[in-house]
């Protein structure tokens, strides 16, 4: 396909104050995207505009190798990637073929620049194709796009109702989750605000442990630090669950994003799995945040089958992102 992209260029920017107001005016744009939230993870990073003659139509955010050859992501970050300005001034075929052309310039580039590409578009971002077709049928390094999915929450009603039996998003979770509901509200399960950060990571390093998984000390002090800046910058909430004796059996995180929430973080203590925390601990939530002004809750990546199963359980929507990889060619 010969597309005209002479117009555009890239040119290496900062992430500064002019960098977050594209960000939050972009329909693409979140928080893990803001400076704020980047500064404290110190990472190695490559931000980039794509000009269109004098004009910033896209922001790129690149999470590089410490010798900066390669784009690798970062488990921290749930979206990179492209970023796109506010088209809502377009119609539908405008729109379309300006973030086609927009991709296809950047895919074309950034396969020059880089040795590995990895990043994770934010899932409003639905046509990728130019990632898809660079180089098509030729002896080329391309790109391998993988679908990646999380669920989305509408938490909108739930400031209307004073039985949680009449919420929609009650009615859509399982049976099971439904019975687990009950069982903590009879049980007197509650979930409550806290700042104690050291005892979540205590059942953070616990609940990865059950799972086999090693957490290394580098590992808990970054995400300790994120947890310590996002906090300072009022950006975060904690909740933590209790049975009826006081105990604290399940912990839950959220990066705070206008009228959005991300989980960035849930933690249980192994020897309370039966008490109910756990899923108390997400719909107590709920209302919570709702109380806060946020009307919808991205439960952050639904791709592993445990976790999976039991996020899409609460009956939210199943969105689907795109993770590119670069693949080169032998």
């Amino acid at each position: 396909m010969n597309l005209k992209t002479n117009k555009y260029r890239l040119e290496h920017t900062s992430i500064d104050s002019k960098w977050d107001n594209f960000v939050n005016n972009s329909p693409n744009g979140t928080f893990f995207s803001n400076s704020k939230y980047l500064n404290s993870l110190k990472l190695n990073i490559h931000a980039y505009y794509c000009y269109k003659k004098e004009h910033i139509s896209a922001a790129i955010l690149c999470i590089v190798s410490s010798d900066s050859k390669s784009i690798i992501g970062d488990d921290l970050i749930i979206y990179d990637g492209l970023i796109f300005e506010d088209m809502s001034h377009l119609n539908v075929s405008q729109k379309r073929s300006e973030i086609f052309k927009i991709q296809t310039f950047v895919a074309e580039q950034f396969l020059l620049k880089y040795d590995k590409i990895k990043f994770s578009l934010h899932y409003s971002i639905k046509d990728i194709r130019p990632f898809i077709w660079v180089n098509y049928g030729k002896n080329l390094s391309t790109y391998l796009v993988k679908n990646r999915y999380t669920s989305i929450i509408d938490i909108s009603e739930f400031d209307h109702h004073t039985q949680f039996d009449d919420l929609s998003v009650y009615k859509n979770s399982s049976v099971s989750r439904r019975q687990e509901i009950r069982y903590g509200k009879e049980k007197n399960v509650f979930t409550r605000k806290t700042d104690n950060i050291d005892n979540f990571l205590y059942f953070y390093k616990m609940t990865m442990g059950r799972q086999d998984i090693n957490v290394t000390s580098e590992k808990l002090k970054k995400i300790e630090s994120l947890i310590r800046s996002l906090s300072i910058e009022k950006k975060l909430i904690m909740l933590e669950s209790l049975n009826e004796n006081m105990n604290v059996g399940s912990m839950a995180i959220f990066l705070i994003d206008n009228e959005f929430a991300f989980y960035l973080f849930g933690a249980s203590d192994p020897e309370m799995r039966n008490q109910h925390t756990g899923t108390a601990v997400l719909w107590d939530s709920f209302f919570i945040l709702n109380g806060i002004g946020i009307k919808q809750i991205d439960l952050e990546g639904v791709n592993s089958p445990n976790r999976g199963w039991f996020k899409l359980s609460f009956g939210g929507s199943l969105e689907n992102y795109f993770e590119v990889n670069k693949v080169n060619f032998k």
